[in-house]
């Protein structure tokens, strides 16, 4: 049983992420009509790998920062192990320098 939650709470995990980089990824391509190398795939898939990475980063100073802020639990256990917050960070600064990368072009129809 406790390695079929391990299992859930990686995969809410990674659902976490893949969620808060769409929504960056839809913000910067459609919202704001940036023309990033790759589309929509590509900007979402640079808002994951950002996500993780300023998420992992930021972990030793960060989360002890704003823990009484965010603390998704129910009773004494953790719903979720994403720190919410750091991963739109993550995922906006990516997709900032990617989107300043390609020079910041306005896309075409």
């Amino acid at each position: 049983m406790e390695l079929f939650l391990e299992i859930l709470r990686y995969v809410l995990e990674i659902l976490s992420y893949s969620l808060i980089s769409f929504a960056i990824a839809w913000y910067f391509y459609v919202y704001k009509r940036k023309a990033l190398p790759g589309r929509m795939i590509g900007s979402w898939i640079v808002g994951f790998i950002g996500a993780i990475i300023v998420t992992l980063f930021s972990s030793p100073w960060f989360i002890p920062l704003i823990n009484w802020f965010m603390s998704p639990r129910i009773g004494d256990n953790f719903v979720i192990r994403v720190n919410l917050i750091t991963a739109f960070i993550g995922a906006f600064i990516f997709l900032w320098l990617y989107n300043y990368v390609n020079h910041d072009k306005e896309r075409r129809e």
